[in-house]
């Protein structure tokens, strides 16, 4: 909806060394740099830690077997909640909501929220927008609801029972019947044992573990999920990998399989154009689009997004609300 990016996190973790800070920057900057910049400089400096590979994935100690998979997403509980103070993090982002009749084409755009970011929105069956992100002022993720002229946070949701659990980011939502569903990256800000889970909730706001849909603790540093249904029945998954995107295709819509890997950009978003073709939105300089009619074959439309309303250049995270006019995306300050 990440977490599952800026230049700082990038040359420490993925090697981009000689990229352009402020090219990396202006759309690849997430609510987690900091921490995983440190995260990741624990794991190669500490004696008898694990190292990170050349794909960036973490390689674990032989004396630590990893743990199983149903426990990558067990909720837990976080013992010290507060703001996030990565200077490039959701401190220093905004959500804003715009209007788009045609998923290319914005107007209206609006600073709704301000530290907040990862944004993501759906609509429930009771026709509220739910625009789910992570609170940079009272840490975890949230949910607030939107309307063309209204704009009101609810509070964080829980997972199992747990209010605010720790290390989920990147919320993805997503209707599933009359039931919201939610795709998250779970365990950030561990290399070793991240996931991307789903949980389920009636209500948008209380959410029960479905299980593991992908498991990553051996495929480098992926974060942000986007999911889609496609008109065929199955499912699509798209993920961020830096500044590229990668695939992973289901037929339950449960449990998916890594695939190929898209160069357009990173922090991707899925959608279903009226005419049933795939969509994805790409962080590339802005915020760009691409269209395919069987999700194998991308060809580029147009760049939706320059710049935020407040004439911001870091524009990211984008969610077109599927069954409204409403498109929504991040910006900084």
């Amino acid at each position: 909806m990440t977490g599952r990016r800026n230049w700082y996190y990038q040359t420490l973790t993925l090697g981009f060394v000689g990229d352009s800070p402020p090219a990396t920057a202006a759309f690849l900057r997430r609510p987690r740099a900091i921490a995983m910049a440190l995260a990741a400089t624990l794991v190669v400096a500490a004696p008898g830690c694990g190292r990170s590979g050349a794909s960036g994935a973490v390689i674990t100690s032989p004396s630590s077997p990893p743990p199983p998979s149903g426990s990558l997403c067990t909720a837990r509980v976080n013992p010290a909640p507060g703001p996030v103070l990565d200077p490039n993090g959701p401190m220093f982002h905004q959500i804003v909501l715009a209007r788009s009749s045609d998923g290319i084409s914005v107007s209206d755009a609006r600073i709704v929220q301000p530290a907040a970011s990862v944004p993501d929105g759906v609509r429930a069956a009771d026709g509220r927008v739910l625009v789910y992100y992570v609170n940079g002022a009272q840490h975890g993720v949230w949910v607030g609801t939107a309307t063309a002229g209204s704009w009101s946070p609810v509070g964080p949701i829980s997972v199992d029972g747990i209010p605010d659990p720790l290390g989920i980011v990147d919320p993805d939502a997503y209707r599933v019947g009359d039931r919201i569903r939610l795709a998250y990256l779970s365990n950030f800000p561990g290399q070793s044992q991240r996931a991307i889970c789903l949980a389920e909730s009636e209500d948008g706001r209380s959410f029960r573990t479905l299980g593991l849909a992908v498991d990553l603790r051996s495929a480098g540093t992926i974060t942000d999920p986007s999911v889609v249904q496609l008109p065929n029945g199955s499912w699509l998954m798209a993920l961020s990998a830096g500044q590229t995107t990668r695939l992973a295709r289901s037929t339950d819509g449960l449990s998916f399989t890594l695939g190929e890997t898209l160069t357009f950009g990173g922090v991707p978003e899925l959608a279903i154009a009226e005419d049933g073709a795939v969509r994805l939105y790409v962080c590339a300089a802005g915020i760009v689009a691409y269209r395919s009619s069987d999700a194998v074959s991308w060809q580029r439309e147009q760049t939706v997004v320059t710049r935020g309303p407040n004439g911001s250049m870091l524009v990211c995270d984008p969610s077109r609300v599927a069954g409204t006019d409403m498109f929504v995306f991040k910006t900084g300050m």
